[in-house]
């Protein structure tokens, strides 16, 4: 397939009955106990987090022989990455730093486009309401590129970059173990572009371009150690 770019007696019945119900009775209150969660320890842990990410505008489109498309996405698709997360002890406060990879690619027999970015992000959490925490912060997105390894007639671009940008992230985290985290986020970003460049050899600046929006709803799981 090949990829282009654009869920007895009755006596002894109610004894039964009885018995069970009152063996269920006991029971009871054991099976009913809800789950403890232990908060996150004060002091430093490592992080490791990854997840699924979508929005943002369409930078390229892959069309396949079948028919079939996929748009790459500015906000798109998977993002994980490993960081750091100091939780206070005598504050409701956690801070987190991470460096993270995040790409939307398509793939087909001839090749494969990609756009891809490193984002650094530093964010802040209010951790006082139990087994919930919300914050937000700012990522540094680092060398968003689009590449492509298709060459041909109608696929002619083979890479566009843009300028390192600064986005605005806001995140909702429900504790689902003492280490894992099931996060809910938004994030507000856009690229610049700068430089396109042809298989063919020939570049164009895409200084003064309209920006690209990468600005994404997104869902990941961190696990603290």
């Amino acid at each position: 397939m090949k990829l282009f770019v654009k869920a007895l007696s009755a006596t002894l019945l109610f004894s039964l009955s009885v018995s069970a119900h009152a063996l269920y009775d006991a029971a009871a209150p054991e099976q009913s106990a809800a789950p403890q969660i232990t908060p996150t320890k004060p002091g430093l842990h490592l992080v490791l987090n990854g997840g699924l990410t979508y929005g943002g505008d369409t930078i390229a489109t892959a069309r396949y022989t079948d028919g079939s498309t996929t748009d790459i996405k500015g906000g798109a698709l998977i993002q994980f990455g490993i960081g750091g997360l100091y939780q206070f002890e005598d504050n409701p406060v956690a801070l987190m730093l991470s460096a993270n990879y995040h790409v939307h690619s398509a793939f087909g027999k001839n090749g494969d486009i990609s756009f891809s970015r490193m984002p650094i992000e530093a964010l802040a959490y209010y951790t006082g309401k139990k087994r919930f925490r919300i914050g937000g912060g700012v990522r540094i997105v680092n060398s968003p590129e689009f590449t492509s390894t298709v060459s041909s007639p109608i696929s002619p671009i083979k890479s566009a970059t843009f300028d390192n940008a600064t986005g605005i992230v806001a995140e909702i985290g429900y504790q689902l173990s003492p280490q894992g985290w099931l996060n809910f986020r938004f994030v507000s970003e856009k690229y610049q572009g700068k430089l396109l460049t042809a298989w063919n050899g020939a570049t164009a600046s895409l200084a003064g371009s309209a920006p690209v929006s990468g600005s994404h709803l997104g869902v990941n799981f961190s696990y603290e150690f």
